[in-house]
């Protein structure tokens, strides 16, 4: 299992996304490594050759799994995802489908975690010590799944949990004129996937273009110290262990105001991801029959009313 905290801190850009609910679990990183020009085009025959990807913009519901998804392609310190739900829910289908919308990204050159050039903290310890001036290079992102299984251990250690900086439930789909119209888009996918790609084309490059926006816009979002505050006081009053909690919202809300196009982070913002940032991080009570995502809602509105 990939450590989502610590790879998205080590190898920049990466995202850990294990998807568990006791039936499948899965560990995605996204990392820049450097190829030769030879090298470059046996990639890019052998990509031609593969059966291609399933449109990210092309998946129908599911839209609190992609959110999150697209959050820690615009800020990968957000710490990654873990995503439970049934199976055949579109889970394997939707991580997979981020390898069209990951961008160029700059690295140093001589350091083998491909570390950010504007994060010293993120660099090998031998790069600190050399002092010289880093040398900088342009890596394309790339899609390695790191491993999978079905394990039945039972639920995970708060520890591990924490680690992780959001987390989203997949359902199944109980609408059955959506569950029909998935059925017939999978359909339409497997029977001409290369035509099928071609229709949302447009689509997908709207969505890359918000992405590198909200990526070059992220550094200059600002949000409100008494906003800052609220969400403190909300992670306080659920009894959240640690500062992570506090840290991944402001992160997340200002990647989500970045992605929506603004430079300034509202309540509204913070609404929609405190509940994927947190939930997964309340101590459990037994006994407790109310969903935990509910709980964070309800203390949200109870603090910034």
């Amino acid at each position: 299992m990939v450590d989502g905290q610590n790879q998205g801190r080590r190898l920049y850009g990466g995202i850990g996304v294990p998807v568990k609910k006791g039936r499948s679990r899965f560990s995605v990183s996204n990392v820049a490594t450097e190829i030769s020009p030879a090298q470059e085009q046996a990639q890019k025959l052998s990509k031609e050759s593969q059966r291609p990807v399933y449109p990210f913009a092309a998946i129908v519901g599911q839209d609190e799994m992609k959110l999150c998804l697209l959050l820690n392609v615009i800020d990968p310190k957000i710490g990654g995802v873990m995503i439970m739900g049934d199976r055949g829910t579109g889970k394997s289908t939707t991580v997979r489908s981020l390898v069209d919308l990951l961008p160029e990204i700059t690295v140093v050159a001589a350091d083998p975690f491909n570390s950010d050039p504007e994060d010293p903290e993120s660099m090998g310890m031998e790069l600190h010590l050399d002092g010289t001036q880093l040398k900088e290079k342009v890596y394309q992102y790339r899609f390695i799944l790191i491993g999978s299984g079905n394990p039945e251990e039972g639920e995970l250690r708060p520890q591990l949990l924490d680690r992780f900086g959001m987390h989203a439930q997949v359902g199944t789909v109980r609408d059955a004129e959506l569950r029909v119209k998935i059925v017939e888009e999978r359909a339409r996918f497997d029977k001409n996937p290369k035509d099928f790609r071609g229709t949302y084309k447009a689509d997908q490059e709207k969505l890359q273009e918000q992405i590198s926006s909200a990526r070059s816009r992220l550094s200059s979002v600002l949000i409100d110290h008494d906003l800052r505050v609220k969400i403190s006081k909300v992670c306080a009053e659920l009894n959240v262990d640690g500062l992570r909690g506090d840290i991944v919202t402001n992160r997340a809300a200002k990647a989500l105001a970045a992605l929506k196009g603004r430079d300034q982070v509202t309540s509204e913002d913070i609404a929609v991801v405190i509940p994927n940032c947190l939930r997964h991080r309340l101590r459990k009570d037994p006994l407790e029959s109310i969903d935990s995502g509910l709980l964070v809602i309800e203390k949200f509105y109870e603090v910034f009313s």
